[in-house]
């Protein structure tokens, strides 16, 4: 059985947009339109946990801007590849080569943030939330399909990445997976598996942690002699969320920057920018345009920059919890707006 939810929401990608997912699912939930199962991808898989959380939106908002959340998001620890003479020259390699993964990345041990696997560490008020019958909820991550010995290597048209849904095993039974595989030229050669996993043994947080794992970036998940890595691999997953339900709400998003499009191209094969640019043809029910988000937002969230002194990559957070709370406050009234806006557009 296929389609028995009326709405899914994508909620895709995004460190700084946490909040704004939350703002976006509060406007849903003032339109009468609030979303009957949730697909998080990256960042979007954190907000998701938020929503299954608690009960209602005010307490939502209040978490993200609580001392708890606010500890994790002031003492990210950067690795050594945050020296431009590693990670920068590292990108500009990768934007030179314009052929689709080569070779076998190291994702092992290049990656720029550390982070623990186990998320309780940081949330333990997250800790025991679980994937419910109240708010269906799919999570999106990768199994790597190689061994750490084989990076540097020639891939040789290899698949190295194969996409899994994390849910629990009521939703798992509305899903067939054969329906919900990419099968776009874009993908043909890419280093991406047609075929999808789906586990309901993984925690909500541990599903969590392995799709915010980024290339280069967050490094992945090991489990059971298996790494996992995070939900990058199909940012905006349409076609699970077309099967399963009968409208989609995704977030309208920028195209990938040229270092993005790069690593995305360089790690799994594929442009970024096309995957997007097929999801705009399809003419879904609802788009939440944030284009605007950059300049609405400046100066209100975490931001990477680069600190010339040190010749390395550096965060710039808020002064304090106060401007924090500001900042979030911020982050969840432009999601909320967008949302307004998007759905008057349409009409």
């Amino acid at each position: 059985m296929t389609n028995q939810f009326n709405t899914a929401f994508i909620l895709s990608g995004g460190g700084t947009r946490l909040m704004i997912y939350l703002g976006m699912y509060a406007a849903l939930e003032e339109l009468q339109m609030k979303p009957d199962v949730l697909i998080g991808t990256c960042g979007g898989a954190f907000a998701t946990t938020v929503i299954n959380s608690f009960s209602d939106n005010a307490s939502r908002k209040e978490y993200m801007k609580s001392d708890e959340y606010f500890k994790f998001v002031t003492q990210v620890q950067l690795t050594k590849e945050k020296k431009l003479s590693r990670i920068g020259l590292l990108c500009l390699r990768k934007i030179q080569e314009k052929r689709n993964a080569p070779f076998i990345e190291d994702v092992f041990s290049k990656y720029l943030v550390e982070m623990k696997q186990d998320l309780a560490s940081y949330f333990p008020t997250l800790a025991n939330t679980k994937f419910s019958k109240e708010i269906p909820t799919i999570l999106v991550g990768s199994e790597i399909l190689f061994d750490r010995e084989m990076t540097g290597q020639a891939r040789a048209n290899k698949k190295l990445y194969e996409k899994v849904l994390f849910t629990d095993e009521t939703t798992a039974s509305q899903i067939n997976i054969e329906k919900i595989g990419v099968f776009s030229e874009n993908y043909q050669k890419s280093a991406v598996s047609t075929s999808t996993k789906i586990r309901t043994d993984i925690s909500m947080l541990t599903g969590t942690r392995i799709s915010v794992t980024d290339m280069f970036y967050v490094p992945p998940v090991s489990i059971d002699g298996k790494y996992y890595a995070g939900g990058a691999i199909d940012l905006i997953p349409v076609e699970l969320a077309q099967h399963i339900a009968k409208s989609v709400i995704i977030e309208r998003k920028q195209t990938y920057s040229p270092v993005e499009e790069a690593l995305v191209r360089a790690v799994l094969g594929y442009s970024g920018n096309q995957r997007l640019a097929s999801i705009q043809a399809q003419g879904l029910n609802l788009q939440i345009d944030t284009n605007n988000i950059k300049k609405e937002l400046k100066g209100h969230y975490v931001k990477k920059d680069i600190n010339w002194k040190k010749l390395e990559i550096a965060f710039s957070f808020p002064k304090s919890h106060k401007q924090f709370r500001s900042d979030m406050d911020k982050q969840w009234q432009y999601g909320f707006n967008q949302t307004i806006a998007s759905l008057q557009a349409k009409k």
